[in-house]
């Protein structure tokens, strides 16, 4: 009898085993495989697909993120494709209204390089180019750090290459959006915001 009960019930974890494979593998299939098909025409368009394989280490971006498969990853995660939808419409030269208007610098994604590293471009050199990253922390406890408030701002460390987003403020894509571009055009000299 207790080789029949540990037979079946090896069974059925295989089976749930199996299909929860078959649940990542649709997921997977459905949604990652034409987002990232979709990413690959966008980078072929431009030719950046050829170079990126050609120049594997041409790219850096470092992200601090927390804890796999936690609530606050989620939320990072969320975050970064914020910044990825924001500078591809910076990209585009869709700059909201009102800011234009405002002489206000005018964010693009070499002024944002520069905002954030203090140069608007990547570097030249290959040895600069090894070392070069932009990394994006998360402040997930701005409450504690500045008591009770309404809004945060992200801050920027250039000497570093740093940005610090506060997550609590930034959930929405058009919260995101426009302290980002307050944060940006309010904060050109060297002082928080």
């Amino acid at each position: 009898l207790h080789c029949i009960y540990t037979c079946l019930f090896s069974d059925f974890v295989c089976v749930c085993i199996l299909g929860l494979n078959r649940a990542v593998i649709l997921h997977a299939t459905l949604k990652l495989v034409p987002i990232l098909q979709q990413m690959r025409n966008g980078l072929q368009l431009y030719g950046l697909s050829d170079l990126m394989s050609k120049y594997p280490k041409i790219c850096h971006f470092a992200v601090m993120f927390s804890v796999k498969g936690s609530y606050k990853e989620q939320r990072e995660v969320t975050l970064m494709n914020h910044l990825q939808d924001l500078l591809q419409e910076l990209e585009q030269n869709e700059n909201p209204p009102g800011l234009q208007e405002a002489a206000l610098p005018s964010m693009t994604p070499r002024t944002f390089l520069q905002w954030v590293t203090g140069q608007g471009h990547v570097p030249i050199l290959a040895w600069e180019k090894a070392k070069f990253r932009i990394i994006v922390e998360f402040n997930h406890y701005c409450d504690v750090d500045y008591s009770e408030h309404t809004i945060c701002y992200p801050t920027v460390a250039a000497c570093s290459s740093t940005i610090t987003l506060p997550v609590k403020h930034m959930l929405t894509y058009e919260n995101f959006k426009q302290i980002m571009m307050e944060a940006f055009c309010l904060g050109q000299e060297f002082h928080k915001i």
